[in-house]
């Protein structure tokens, strides 16, 4: 049987960084949101309480343990969360001084997903009103180019950058207004193709994608792939609707998801969604079942649907399904995203808590390592 590639989306929230500490106060995290989270309603698995408890990713001590679990469980790449705007980083101190300097990173490959999304506050969201937004996100040929500059001298050239065919794989999470900004497909081609002899080594560029629609516009864009961050919803619950959704039935939109790309232009490298709970980050005085903002229609993120019933059993076989996905379709790339190493907030992860211990992680192993 051929090897798969399994790739963990790693969030890097983890840890303590400037813009954090301006915009909420010196030393805060998202582990206050997660240690303070209540359960909204009988059964609810929150807090949820990791077995290493609040740790500092950009610590290469723990980012070395990261590192090690994720290798010994069949793990080969870390796909990091990666935020940049107009030249403003932030959260990339996981990666440079956590992943970079761990004594055992060659362990484990990385690779970028630019989450090139605006950033807004969500520590809780607003609930009723639009979010206060704090760094817009935009694109330019010069700032890309900035950024392929940036990433050529700290990442690229990194021993343990992970290549795709032999390119350097990089994920672009909205690529419709990156394309759009850009000046449209052709214009974009063009541009992606200069940024590879400028830089004299070939990009792999992946598109993130939750729709069938726009599929060819990213081929004729230059993307090579396409991937999705979650499979989260199967977009039956209706605004009156208690907001629970069943993981097996999750479970069967991934698979629905899968072959529908399978007829797409474009290579599909599939993703497995551990769970989604983003109720953390809502506001504890709105009670449970989450209404529908005043004026809104529909719920809105985060105060939405949450998936129950995902367990390492049907996790597991969710990966084996995955599997199986690629081996009837002979897609050229046996490569599988897992969503997600540590979105704690988001209620899908990998690492260990008290629940359900590394059961995640063995079945990770079990089908795949």
């Amino acid at each position: 049987m051929e090897l798969t590639t399994v790739v963990a989306i790693y969030c890097p929230l983890w840890h303590r960084y400037d813009h954090m500490d301006a915009w909420m106060g010196e030393g805060w995290s998202e582990w206050e949101l997660l240690r303070t989270a209540p359960a909204r309603f009988r059964g609810h698995h929150q807090p949820l309480r990791p077995t290493w408890g609040c740790f500092d990713e950009s610590d290469p001590r723990w980012s070395a343990k990261e590192i090690a679990l994720a290798a010994d469980h069949g793990i080969d790449v870390f796909l990091f969360d990666w935020y940049w705007y107009n030249g403003v980083k932030i959260m990339e101190k996981a990666l440079e001084r956590g992943f970079l300097q761990a004594p055992n990173r060659r362990r484990l490959r990385f690779a970028l997903m630019w989450a090139n999304h605006p950033w807004f506050e969500l520590w809780p969201m607003p609930y009723g009103k639009l979010p206060t937004f704090l760094l817009p996100a935009r694109h330019s040929p010069p700032d890309l180019n900035r950024v392929m500059d940036y990433c050529a001298e700290h990442y690229f050239r990194q021993p343990n950058y992970w290549r795709l065919d032999g390119k350097l794989f990089f994920s672009v999470f909205y690529p419709l207004p990156f394309t759009n900004r850009l000046g449209g497909a052709a214009k974009t081609r063009r541009l992606l193709r200069e940024i590879n002899r400028r830089l004299g080594d070939e990009i792999h560029w992946n598109a993130m994608t939750w729709d069938t629609k726009h599929v060819d516009t990213f081929k004729a864009a230059g993307f090579e792939t396409t991937t999705r961050y979650n499979v989260n919803t199967t977009g039956k619950i209706g605004p009156r609707d208690e907001p629970l959704e069943q993981y097996p039935d999750i479970m069967a939109q991934h698979r629905s998801w899968w072959r529908r790309m399978s007829a797409q232009p474009l290579p599909h490298l599939p993703v497995v969604t551990m769970g989604w709970d983003v109720s953390p980050r809502a506001r504890h005085d709105i009670k449970w079942p989450f209404p529908p903002a005043p004026g809104q229609k529909q719920r809105k993120y985060p105060y939405m649907h949450i998936v129950v019933g995902n367990t390492p059993e049907r996790f597991e076989q969710l990966c084996r399904d995955t599997r199986a996905h690629l081996e009837k379709t002979k897609t050229p790339y046996r490569v599988v995203f897992v969503n997600a190493w540590n979105e704690w907030t988001e209620g899908c992860y990998l690492l260990p808590e008290k629940k359900h211990g590394d059961a995640y992680l063995n079945a990770v192993r079990r089908v795949f390592a």
